[in-house]
């Protein structure tokens, strides 16, 4: 049997910041970038405020900031609730070919451990890009052909931890065989179903991720032992998960290859299967202008795996909305532009909306690929409009510019914590090499300027 785990183990070990290519560093940035705004605009949503009233009072010293709020908690119960925001919304990266969300695990762990320990902005970005690449990695592993994994698990669940315990053994220093057992833990509590999308329980998968992968890296450092083999053994990870693993997959050209670059940011606060079809009916709204009180009918056919996991037909609330390909077509029809401000329950449920969305059907296209679309709109004067994407806004092929990212940060987080504010955090997560001590980021994300 190949020690598929313990490869990835010194591979994360002895990498250094040095041996990762400026673009591949460029992209971690990018991730930061695309990330961090998320768990401040959703950080007094109701799911956060519940999760925040069941365990505050439990916490321990309060050492790590809540984003975009003043309370602390103790480390692994901050990280677990500002990774509990970054989902909300769905509007965070996607893995393209596993879907999967990985930068929100690895960087609600860490930005926590920043705050615990002083971290070098340099060492910092290394770290999320190793957890990030990691992620990924065990995510094809566990499913892209050959292997083979139920589309029930909700991946990012099975995955999340792993990255996240890399990430924070790297950055407490913890040795290969630590790193090893950080692993392990890590992937004993890999689980999350699909069940829970449209509901607040969908944020709570990657968050415990973010807080297990956390608790496995400082259990690691007391030399807490698991199984060398916890990912590729006949009872570790992959024979539990899949009906068919690939494990070379996972080392496959480490360091030479890097599947962060297969990492999409999204333009929408949506599901990544709904974006073929947002993005046709933005280029029709934008370019046509068609009135959508005259608009009598919306056909769609889009990937099997967009009604899959986002045909809700009528949801009835923001969360639920958000795997909701029908909703998201009518307001790309009817704003002619998406942000973050339409995601609200009287939004959803406006009659406009809810009227247009109505004269909206959609059917599977087995031979698209995922984030393609045919989107025919008719009107009531007997016009038909049409476009055919074959590729959306935000996939590796048409990908959101450093502008567009810096942008996103600011349409998420001014309203929460000041334009100026947001400014200032995105400087610092675009000059993230340089700066001496990451808790910089954690600071500017919570308002409080050069603190």
């Amino acid at each position: 049997m190949e020690d598929y785990t313990r490869q990835l183990a010194r591979f994360a070990v002895r990498s250094r910041p040095g041996d990762v290519p400026r673009e591949i560093r460029h992209e971690g940035t990018r991730a930061l970038v695309n990330w961090i705004g998320l768990p401040i605009n959703a950080c007094r949503h109701d799911t956060t405020e519940r999760a925040i009233a069941a365990f505050a009072e439990f916490s321990g010293p309060r050492q790590a900031s809540l984003l975009g709020r003043s309370e602390k908690l103790d480390i692994f119960k901050a990280a677990f609730i500002n990774c509990i925001a970054s989902c909300i919304a769905d509007y965070d990266d996607t893995h393209l070919a596993t879907v999967i969300h990985p930068t929100g695990p690895v960087a609600s762990a860490i930005l926590a451990l920043a705050e615990q320990q002083k971290i070098a902005g340099s060492d910092f970005l290394h770290a999320l890009i190793l957890g990030v690449e990691a992620q990924c990695r065990l995510a094809r592993a566990l499913a892209v052909a050959p292997a083979k994994c139920d589309a029930a698990w909700f991946l990012t669940g099975l995955t999340g931890a792993v990255g996240a315990a890399i990430a924070a053994a790297r950055l407490l220093g913890l040795n290969e065989q630590q790193m090893v057992w950080a692993i392990g833990v890590a992937a004993a509590r890999a689980s999350g179903t699909r069940e829970t999308h449209g509901t607040m329980g969908k944020n709570l998968v990657p968050a415990w991720t973010a807080e297990e992968g956390l608790q496995a890296a400082f259990l690691a450092r007391q030399d807490f032992t698991t199984a060398d083999t916890i990912l590729e053994g006949p009872r570790g990870l992959g024979h539990l998960y899949t009906r068919e693993s690939n494990f070379p997959a996972l080392v496959a050209r480490l360091g030479e290859h890097w599947e962060i670059t297969r990492n999409a940011y999204k333009p929408f606060p949506s599901g990544i299967v709904t974006h073929g079809a947002i993005t046709g009916a933005l280029e029709i709204a934008e370019d046509l202008r068609p009135d959508p009180r005259a608009i009598r009918r919306v056909e769609l056919e889009v990937h099997p795996l967009c009604l899959h996991l986002t045909g809700r037909r009528a949801p009835r609330t923001a969360v639920e909305a958000t795997f909701s390909v029908y909703l998201w077509v009518a307001v790309a029809l009817i704003d002619r532009r998406i942000s973050i401000r339409p995601f609200s329950d009287p939004r959803v449920a406006q009659p406009l909306v809810v009227a247009l969305r109505d004269r909206i059907q959609a059917r599977p296209n087995e031979a698209f690929t995922r984030d393609e679309a045919i989107v025919r709109v008719s009107l009531d004067d007997g016009r038909l409009l049409e476009r055919h994407v074959a590729h959306a806004l935000g996939s590796s092929e048409r990908p959101l510019d450093d502008e567009a990212l810096t942008a996103k940060l600011h349409d998420l987080a001014d309203e929460v914590i000041g334009e100026r504010a947001a400014t200032l955090l995105a400087e610092r997560c675009w000059n993230i090499e340089s700066i001496p001590d990451a808790s910089a980021i954690v600071a500017a994300a919570c308002g409080r300027g050069e603190g």
